[in-house]
């Protein structure tokens, strides 16, 4: 047993203890915890009284020995057969109707008598009313109600399927299906919140899975949203809930909101998910809805579904929009293919832009050059006229040449070098023409 912080946990917590491990307890809290101990001995004391100790046996599921059975009886207009499941508020019988109308099978719940007492008949009768009102697949459909020998009972829908936590180990579903299955679950508790229910004892045990996948929330807390008649009681006594599942406030026995149902989903999606990666999005979700401080929870049950619908469809969940090298990061995740498509088009883009710049560099540099060379030869031909007097010899326009391309700092070496090669090439001997030697004429007489 955990160090408690608080009586109410300490109380809850030693419930689920045996007698020896009780009294172990106790002792040890009275000698490490003084003050606590002073603080949880009214309960302890209280829960030796009668009415409480058989309301707190209700919730420990320890009240069977003095139940009465009501397996094959007649009530009213429906006749019960076998038992199928107890929880902190009464015995779950299937029945079928025995008026012959129409063949239906469906579940009849017993609501125990201290908890009528406790209660009131028409307090349960109200709630079972709200509870007729949810038209919603994936809520256990309430059909009708009354009283049997001063007992209520409730006739519900009969699901056919196994508990969600039986459901996860027979079926091996994929990460994504386990997704699905959670939204669902998310909007059948919605619709709930909508008509200002809570259900406050949502777990694995009270979510049945029908036919198709279908999750079906049975078990509503009844006495959520009551206060005992009996001065006697604490609220607290007759909240039934797991403790496992139950909101830190639910189980100091504060006043209960939405937020008290999606603490209890959120502990549902860490038993789904049993070890999330650290630091992924399922984990900061998981951590957002059980957060201890109501104020850093998800104020609704659609937040937290909002998100587990971002999770599964690879887009931001709304702990990280701030982020935009993981925004980024699920786009690429969630269209791969056009994320690629595109970095391929930037990539040529960016090549195609990178070319031509290149080529107009190109372009530049040789229009320079070639206004470079016009210029030599401007240069050279001036040098020509001016010296007609003295006309230059080929040899020494080619040295003036040679100099004025080595000077220049524009031309481009490797264009100098083919220039001065050029000017190196030996030029041909040119043909002199040679008189034709006439024939000798003979002497004339």
């Amino acid at each position: 047993m955990q160090a408690p912080d608080s009586s109410t946990q300490f109380f809850y917590d030693w419930l689920d203890l045996s007698e020896s491990e009780q009294q172990d307890a106790i002792a040890r809290l009275q000698v490490e915890q003084p003050d606590l101990y002073q603080e949880v001995l009214p309960l302890l004391t209280a829960s030796a009284a009668t009415s409480l100790h058989q309301v707190l046996a209700h919730h420990a599921l320890a009240w069977a020995a003095d139940s009465a059975d009501y397996s094959q009886q007649l009530i009213d207009k429906y006749q019960l057969h076998d038992e199928i499941g107890r929880g902190g508020i009464g015995i779950v019988y299937a029945a079928t109707r025995a008026d012959n109308t129409y063949e239906q099978q469906l579940a009849v719940k017993l609501i125990q008598p201290h908890i009528i007492e406790q209660l009131g008949q028409r307090a349960l009768f109200a709630e079972a009313q709200i509870l007729a009102r949810l038209n919603h697949p994936g809520i256990a459909k309430v059909y009708d109600g009354g009283l049997f020998h001063d007992q209520v009972y409730i006739v519900m829908e009969y699901i056919h399927g196994p508990t969600l936590d039986s459901y996860l180990q027979q079926q091996e579903l994929t990460r994504q299906d386990k997704l699905r299955l959670f939204i669902r679950i998310c909007q059948a508790v919605e619709h709930a919140h909508d008509h200002q229910v809570l259900h406050a004892d949502l777990k694995p045990a009270n979510i049945l899975i029908s036919s198709g996948d279908q999750p079906k929330l049975i078990d509503f807390n009844l006495t959520q949203k009551f206060k005992p008649q009996s001065a006697q009681l604490h609220d607290s006594s007759l909240l039934a809930f797991s403790n496992q599942y139950a909101s830190p406030e639910q189980k100091q026995g504060e006043y209960l909101t939405q937020q008290s149902d999606v603490y209890s989903l959120g502990k549902i999606l860490h038993a789904v998910f049993p070890t999330p990666k650290a630091g992924s999005d399922l984990a900061c979700i998981i951590a957002k809805a059980t957060e201890s401080d109501t104020g850093q929870r998800y104020l609704s049950v659609g937040d937290l579904r909002h998100d587990v619908e971002h999770l599964l469809a690879l887009r931001p969940i709304s702990l990280r929009q701030h982020l935009p090298f993981y925004l980024l990061k699920r786009l690429v995740q969630r269209r791969p293919f056009y994320c690629l498509l595109l970095s391929l088009l930037l990539a040529s883009a960016t090549s195609f832009t990178i070319a031509v710049i290149e080529k107009n560099r190109q372009l530049s540099a040789e229009k320079k050059i070639s206004d470079n060379m016009l210029f030599e030869l401007t240069q050279l031909l001036f040098h020509s006229k001016n010296s007609l007097e003295q006309p230059l010899s080929i040899d020494a326009m080619l040295e003036i040449t040679r100099r004025r391309i080595l000077s220049n700092p524009d031309i481009p070496q490797h264009i100098k070098q083919k220039m001065l090669l050029a000017l190196l090439t030996p030029t041909p001997p040119k043909q002199h023409n040679r008189p034709t030697a006439q024939p000798a004429t003979p002497n004339q007489p």
